[in-house]
Formats: C-alpha cells, structure tokens, sequence
C-alpha cells in the first residue's frame, strides 16, 4: 500500500467512525423496594439546576426530559404533587489519546537471476513491499456525560429520613466532537431505551448521525410548550 492509498484508508476509517455515536449506559435500580421497574403512569417533576453555568442550556435539557418522560407514558407535575423527582447532571471533559498509523514507503524493484527448467537461466523482476514506519498520532477526544437520577418525592419532603434513590442512569460518550449541545440529544436518547430499567452492566448503544428517535426530540422541542 503506497503512501496516497494509505492516506484514504485512514481517511475512510475517520469517516465511517463519524457516521455513529457509540454511548455507553447503565440502569441502577433499587430493588430493596420489591420494584422491579418504575410504574408507567407515574407523575415526575423534573428538578433543573438553579445554578447552571447555562441556564439557557439547562432548560432546554430540563424539557427534553419531559418531552421523553411523556413519550413513555408517564406524567409531568409539580413538585409538590409527583410520585417521583429527577434531577440531572451532565458535563464535557477534554482528553489525549494515543494511535499510531503504519506508513509504508514505495515499494522496491528488483531483478532476479533464476533457472528456466532448461539448464539455464533467466531473469525476473519482482516488487518487494516498501519500508514500513511507524507514526505516532496525538488526538483530542472529548468525554460527554449525562446523569439522571429519580428518587420518590415523599422521601425529599425533609422528614429527616435519608433521601430515597431508586434508580440512576449514567451514560457517556467518547470521540472528538466538543459540541455537548447537539451530542446531549444522543445521550438523553440512549438513556431512554433503559430508563428505570437495571441494566445489570454498561451497555453499548450505537445511534447513526441523524438517528430518527435524535431527529423527532429535536423536532418535538421545537414545538412550544401546550
């Protein structure tokens, strides 16, 4: 493989790896309560975070959490009226990774002396493949975080009793986008397929760029509120 059909080939493999989101997620949940998943039906309040380093941002989380609550049939209330709390969390944090890339040189010409089978001989030309190097690649890849967390609203009243968690989420990413705001839709998509389930381990999700469950939140945020 010469140096220019190398460079396509890495190129090629950049971009199939851009064509997917590939998420990691783990469902925790509280069996201590005889539950083996949350009650569809159930009312929410979803808790934002007064202090945000982007409120602007945050609201819009806050409501695609409610858009995904109601699209699995649950019900969005008061605080002071919900079955359950959600509160969640989320973050983007830059990193190195390491690859390296196996470049080959041109390849060699060379001519042979060989037997023709007649008692003589004759003379060939053969390829030898080109001098491989090895070249290191530095790149930055960006970890995105979300957190979700329900606990029952009895137990937040302030009776004293430690809060009551029955479930967690925790779901990541990893590749060089740095836009948290457009890969936040992945993340909250990909939490949904287990939410108030308990996954027993982290499970991966591959979502394509432009997934149609990504593509119909957005467009269902836009919509005003009713």
């Amino acid at each position: 493989m010469n140096i220019r059909k190398m460079l396509l080939f890495v190129l090629l493999v950049l971009f199939l790896s851009g064509c997917a989101v590939n998420i990691q997620t783990t469902g925790f949940l509280d069996r201590s309560g005889g539950i083996s998943a949350l009650a569809k039906g159930a009312s929410f309040a979803v808790i934002e975070n007064p202090d945000a380093a982007n409120p602007i941002f945050d609201k819009e989380i806050k409501r695609k959490i409610e858009r995904l609550l109601v699209k699995e049939g649950y019900r969005i209330d008061a605080g002071d009226k919900s079955r359950y709390l959600l509160s969640y969390s989320y973050g983007i944090a830059s990193g190195l990774r390491s690859t390296t890339v196996t470049s080959y040189g041109p390849p060699q010409t060379q001519i042979i002396t060989v037997t023709d089978g007649k008692g003589g001989v004759a003379t060939q030309t053969i390829m030898t493949p080109g001098t491989a190097s090895v070249i290191p690649v530095v790149s930055v890849e960006y970890t995105k975080q979300l957190m979700l967390k329900i606990r029952e609203a009895a137990r937040a009243a302030g009776d004293g009793r430690r809060e009551n968690v029955v479930w967690m989420g925790e779901t990541l990413s990893m590749d060089p986008s740095s836009d948290l705001r457009s890969d936040i839709d992945y993340l909250l998509v990909a939490a949904f397929m287990y939410f108030g389930q308990d996954t027993g381990k982290q499970v991966s999700v591959s979502l394509d760029r432009g997934d149609a469950a990504v593509e119909a939140l957005r467009r269902d945020f836009e919509r005003p509120n009713h």
